[in-house]
């Protein structure tokens, strides 16, 4: 049995359609989960980014001292600038006492250092209790100074104290507060608790 001219065009007309819709079908779904546009601004276009990272940094003897991770890092080759999206930061001093720090953005300057927390950066020392607060905060990590030139408030248990300059060295748990500075200390109750 043979078939027609045009019973065979119409049927190789279709097998053409299906195999077209087919290959369509396979190149659309290979862009499937393929991030959106890379973001530009006025620092210039990224080199690079990261989504879901975590960065460990080495002093020249090979211990891991920083400890940084977020949702996302963009570095800029322009200013030499890595911004962190809501980084978690863990700094270890020399004494191997672990320090937290947290905020809702963060940079690493050029070369990596300082890095620089914005926006309610939190610097915390699990083991003694204490805490900083500043809008925002700076960390030289070779020389486990922590600063802020912005209003501050450290707090250990229920005492707090706030200035207008915060200066820290993790290392050596020194801490100064400059300008305008208050504080609040509740009595030591007759037990010897605060």
């Amino acid at each position: 049995m043979t078939l027609s001219r045009r019973r065979l065009s119409t049927l190789l007309l279709g097998l053409l359609l299906l195999g077209l819709g087919g290959v369509l079908t396979l190149i659309d779904q290979r862009d499937v989960g393929l991030p959106g546009p890379v973001p530009t601004g006025e620092t210039g276009e990224p080199d690079y980014y990261l989504e879901n990272a975590r960065l460990t940094r080495f002093d020249a003897t090979g211990r891991a001292y920083q400890h940084l991770t977020t949702p996302r890092i963009e570095h800029t080759p322009g200013d030499d600038v890595t911004r962190l999206e809501t980084p978690r930061a863990r700094l270890d001093d020399k004494q191997g006492r672990t320090w937290l720090a947290t905020a809702d953005k963060g940079r690493l300057e050029a070369g990596g250092n300082p890095l620089v927390l914005i926006g309610h950066a939190r610097l915390r020392a699990p083991e003694e209790g204490w805490q900083a607060t500043s809008d925002v905060l700076h960390y030289d990590a070779d020389t486990y100074h922590a600063w802020s030139d912005s209003r501050a408030t450290l707090r250990q248990y229920r005492q707090r104290v706030s200035g207008d300059r915060l200066d820290a060295w993790i290392d050596t748990g020194r801490m100064r507060l400059n300008g305008d500075v208050q504080g609040f200390h509740p009595p030591i109750s007759p037990q010897g608790g605060t």
